[in-house]
């Protein structure tokens, strides 16, 4: 199968409404996962910082899966580990994992062949199917890894033409765990990156592919349009934080400054509409993103080179946030930058109500 680098095309449609979070069973699954959590951090089978840890992420499991104290009355049969192990553990009185046989690898050869023939035809669901009865054929990486590293290579292909780019950037990691010189893993994590407009780490892997393979001229192209991407935002950043600076009201995206939260938040109306844009997938994980790398910087924000590089770029995460809004949902932040100018109009912030010129 030919390696594959264009940017991926789906049908979906930007800015439709996502379907409900969670069922009742993948909340009952959650809360079973919660349960055991909670029971490694009350038989304290870990450290403070960890129990911390635990119950950050229970905070987060229970927000984004919308449980409440009633989803608490299911009760599995069975811990939940116990249930993974009697399905995926070892065999009774094993260490470690079957060496896969000849047999085996020849079937996840086979099935990789189907996979590749589902992909050609554009079947990317069926594709990763074929591709994960082969993975889970050979589980152990310690036997046959060549072969592993290439099936999750083309499951990450996959992926992306699914647009679950997070999927496809964790196959591309685990193949390169496995086999760091494998230049097609970091080619195809270049393409997610770029597709989550995280161009910067785009580059990263595309410059990392082109030290295992300098002749691949689709890693120079991609390289180079991920490094425009670059410059752009970062021009974009320069220049909102000029006019925001030149206008005293930060460069907030949706108007001449600040709006007034207090109404906002009164506001069912703006709510509801803020509540449809944060819905969308792609808008949560360009918070998460952002939000992410401004705590991971913010030991770093004091002064010099290493500030300046900071506010860059926040200022490019911003500005990829807003792209993304925009793109999602144009009708949506249309009506919010007409409501925040309004409201800084109200409140003063019109230019007209700026003093005039020297000039004359």
């Amino acid at each position: 199968m030919s390696e594959d680098t264009s940017v991926p095309k789906t049908n979906a449609t930007k800015g439709e409404t996502p379907s409900p979070v969670a069922s009742s069973d993948e909340k009952n699954l959650v809360v079973s996962f919660i349960q055991f959590l909670r029971h490694k951090v009350s038989t304290n089978q870990c450290s403070d910082d960890q129990a911390e840890g635990l119950e950050v992420a229970v905070q987060c499991l229970e927000s984004a899966f919308g449980l409440t104290d009633a989803n608490y009355a299911f009760q599995p049969s069975k811990p939940l580990l116990d249930i993974f192990v009697a399905a995926e553990g070892l065999p009774t009185g094993e260490t470690a994992l079957p060496e896969p046989t000849e047999a085996e690898v020849a079937l996840a050869n086979k099935l990789k062949e189907e996979g590749n023939a589902h992909m050609k035809a554009s079947e990317f669901d069926a594709a990763i199917n074929k591709y994960n009865e082969a993975i889970k054929l050979n589980r152990d990486p310690a036997y046959f890894f060549c072969f592993v590293v290439h099936w999750r290579n083309s499951r990450a292909a996959a992926y992306c033409r699914l647009e679950q780019y997070d999927l496809a950037i964790q196959d591309c990691r685990t193949a390169l765990a496995l086999d760091p010189r494998y230049s097609k893993a970091y080619g195809r994590m270049g393409l997610a990156l770029s597709c989550q407009n995280r161009y910067e780490q785009a580059v990263d892997a595309y410059k990392k592919a082109l030290e295992l393979d300098p002749n691949q001229e689709s890693y120079k192209n991609n390289l180079k349009i991920a490094q425009e991407k670059v410059k752009e935002m970062e021009n974009a950043a320069r220049h909102a934080f000029g006019a925001g600076a030149a206008a005293g009201a930060g460069g907030f995206p949706f108007g001449g400054g600040m709006p007034n939260m207090a109404e906002v938040l009164n506001n069912p109306a703006m709510m509801q509409m803020a509540t449809q844009l944060m819905s969308d997938p792609n808008i949560q994980n360009m918070m998460t993103q952002m939000m992410s790398g401004l705590m991971g910087n913010a030991g770093g924000a004091e002064g010099g080179a290493s500030g300046i590089s900071n506010l860059l770029q926040a200022g490019q995460q911003v500005c990829a946030l807003a792209q993304q809004m925009q793109a999602a949902n144009p009708e949506l932040v249309e009506q919010l930058r007409t409501h925040f100018g309004a409201s800084n109009q109200q409140n003063g912030e019109d230019p007209g109500n700026n003093p005039p010129s020297s000039q004359q």
